[in-house]
């Protein structure tokens, strides 16, 4: 593209946005026509950013993170989604999807990095589970996984007891009113939350009602449920499962943590080429709500998490994936060692530790 065309692309999209954005202002959630615009003209402005960056940095130039283990199984065509320390901190849990065969979970010795155990996923009525299994939180003798708008729990009792590279079946199932890509666990509270990015075909959207207008120049199409642990639990149980706060999120959100000091750091990232960034807010629930929603009768405080109340922006390779919290850093992990993302930019193929304080 020469510079005079990509001039031109750019000053029409910031035309665009500038003319589109007060008819959306209007009302929190938008006219479902004119929000649809909006949307096109942030995700086309978004998409040339991400151009924009990944012609002009320096690729080696990250933020620092140290590695502590290999991922393994990449070599075999699984590809790496969702992370957790286990509660004791002695395991690093990982889960995978495959093109042509079941997804699975693998237990590694965080102190010797040796495998212990892998896993592969059944549904309830014993077939393969093939999906990505995005996220995952160990918590109160379970392991918590999300797929779709559903979490399923799978009790750590029947993982420790299967035999290594047997099965283990999902187990029953929560609905929750998001489409979950990620969850985490903090012991409080367990958080269930969605990924959003802009594509023509709608393959990444999100429920209209959970797009707002969090400033003149920022918009939200993204949300995370944070979940009392004893009212996730019961709900499994059958009691309604309602959020004790919402947060609204930036686009590409892969991965969510929340640290010892109350700090929430989310991992975004989108496509084998393009950046990683690790994005660090304060405790934003110590504030006023930004706003409430109605969930049958209980008013449920909702905060944003935007630009003005990050405290650190740290740029990461391609292709970050799931994290957890480990005091005040984070552990996380990269899908750009699988065998299907081995044209990817810049390749890491490990458990990584970020200093994000």
């Amino acid at each position: 593209m020469n510079m005079k065309k990509f001039l031109c692309i750019l000053l029409a999209v910031l035309i665009s946005s500038v003319c589109m954005f007060p008819a959306y202002a209007a009302t929190e959630n938008g006219v479902s026509g004119v929000n649809k615009i909006v949307r096109t003209v942030d995700g086309l402005f978004e998409n040339l950013e991400r151009l924009i960056r990944s012609k002009l940095e320096n690729r080696k130039n990250y933020a620092d993170y140290s590695e502590l283990s290999t991922i393994p199984e990449t070599e075999n065509g699984y590809v790496p989604q969702g992370y957790c320390l286990s509660e004791n901190g002695e395991k690093h849990i990982v889960s995978y999807y495959h093109a042509d065969k079941a997804s699975v979970l693998v237990f590694i010795d965080a102190a010797t990095t040796r495998i212990e155990k892998i896993l592969n996923l059944r549904t309830s009525s014993g077939k393969e589970f093939t999906g990505h299994a995005g996220g995952i939180a160990q918590e109160n003798g379970w392991l918590y996984i999300c797929h779709g708008s559903k979490i399923y729990r799978i009790s750590m009792a029947d993982i420790e007891n299967a035999e290594n590279n047997g099965e283990i079946s999902l187990g029953a199932s929560v609905q929750t009113d998001v489409k979950c890509s990620y969850i985490n666990s903090d012991g409080e509270y367990l958080y269930a939350g969605e990924f959003y990015t802009f594509d023509f075909d709608g393959g990444y959207d999100t429920d209209g009602s959970h797009h707002v207008s969090v400033s003149l120049f920022e918009r939200h199409y993204s949300r995370c449920n944070a979940y009392k642990l004893s009212d996730f639990e019961a709900a499994f149980d059958g009691a309604e499962l309602v959020p004790e706060f919402v947060l609204t999120t930036p686009n590409r959100v892969q991965g969510f943590a929340r640290l010892s000091d109350g700090s929430f750091v989310l991992s975004t990232s989108f496509g084998r080429n393009n950046d990683s960034f690790m994005l660090v807010y304060g405790d934003v629930t110590e504030n006023e709500a930004d706003s409430e929603i109605d969930f049958g009768g209980k008013n449920v405080p909702v905060y944003h998490l935007s630009n003005s109340r990050k405290t650190a922006t740290l740029r990461e390779p391609p292709m970050l994936e799931g994290i957890d919290g480990k005091g005040e850093t984070v552990i996380g992990i990269f899908e750009s060692g699988a065998k299907k993302y081995s044209d990817s930019a810049f390749i890491v193929n490990s458990i990584c530790e970020f200093k994000v304080k």
